[in-house]
């Protein structure tokens, strides 16, 4: 069931990070359940990952054990104007099932790279919405049993969530979408796409956009007036495109990246006195 010592730069959308020491993409919920008793069992941290595209895992990988939740639990379904889904779906496979049940809510997620779970965890959205909303129903694993939260019991705000707080496994979650015209709702997600590959550095291995935006300022805006375009360290490199994506251009360090974002949170700080918090996620151990 376990791998061990699996490198995480091959589940990484960013191709960086060092080992995991007990690597498992479960089928099931069982499966879940087991390994998330196998790490309590034998005092072992838990980590979740999902499709690693809001991620970066240092060069000494994550000790204890890393459970992905990706294509291997992938499951949808929909009932009038609700849609369920596993943890594993992707975002972007979820909008067009709603499209194809003539559902609207989700067209924000089309572009969306990475599943349901990691969005429900980081409230995700771009552009025009985000999932908390949406949600009505969290079916979750915890401490090796599992638990269920209606919409009241979901709480969210701006790139987090209950899921956050409790350190629970979200294994499925129901949305509540509203009925509409397909060629209203594909003439919105047409639209989106074309915004995203207009300003996002798409041919590129990136974690998505780096930095939370702080209150009254714009990331990008921000970082491109502090003449950080293009400014790279190693093969870590502010995009030309967009300035809140870091990029891959030929790296396999985890460091790099991590020295170009504490250096764009010093330039930032010192010429418009703004803290930057990342938005990606950044877990692990150093060398």
């Amino acid at each position: 069931m376990f791998l061990r010592d699996y490198p995480l730069s091959n589940v990484t959308a960013l191709g960086v990070g060092g080992p995991a020491d007990f690597f498992v993409r479960p089928r099931s919920i069982e499966e879940i359940q087991r390994a998330q008793n196998f790490a309590l069992e034998n005092n072992y941290p838990i980590t979740v990952i999902g499709y690693g595209t809001n991620l970066l895992v240092r060069d000494g990988g994550i000790r204890g054990v890393v459970i992905q939740l990706a294509d291997t639990f992938a499951n949808a379904r929909v009932d009038q104007n609700t849609l369920t889904a596993t943890t594993g779906c992707l975002l972007s496979s979820v909008s067009k099932l709603a499209l194809y049940y003539g559902l609207s809510g989700l067209e924000f997620a089309v572009g969306i790279p990475g599943g349901i779970g990691g969005a429900v965890f980081m409230n995700a959205g771009a552009y025009e919405g985000e999932i908390g909303p949406l949600v009505r129903r969290v079916q979750f694993v915890k401490n090796g049993s599992i638990g269920e939260w209606g919409a009241h019991e979901f709480s969210y705000s701006y790139r987090n969530s209950r899921v956050q707080a409790e350190h629970a496994i979200v294994t499925e979650v129901t949305l509540e979408l509203e009925a509409a015209d397909k060629s209203v709702i594909l003439s919105k997600m047409n639209e989106l796409q074309k915004k995203r590959r207009s300003r996002q550095p798409l041919e590129y291995p990136s974690a998505g956009s780096t930095f939370k935006r702080p209150p009254g300022h714009f990331v990008g805006p921000m970082i491109e007036k502090a003449n950080l375009k293009g400014f790279r360290i190693g093969g870590a490199e502010v995009s030309t495109k967009h300035a809140g994506f870091i990029i891959n251009v030929g790296t396999t360090k985890a460091q790099d990246f991590l020295d170009l974002i504490r250096h764009i949170q010093i330039t930032i700080r010192e010429q418009f006195n703004v803290e930057l918090e990342p938005e990606i996620r950044i877990l692990g151990e150093e060398l």
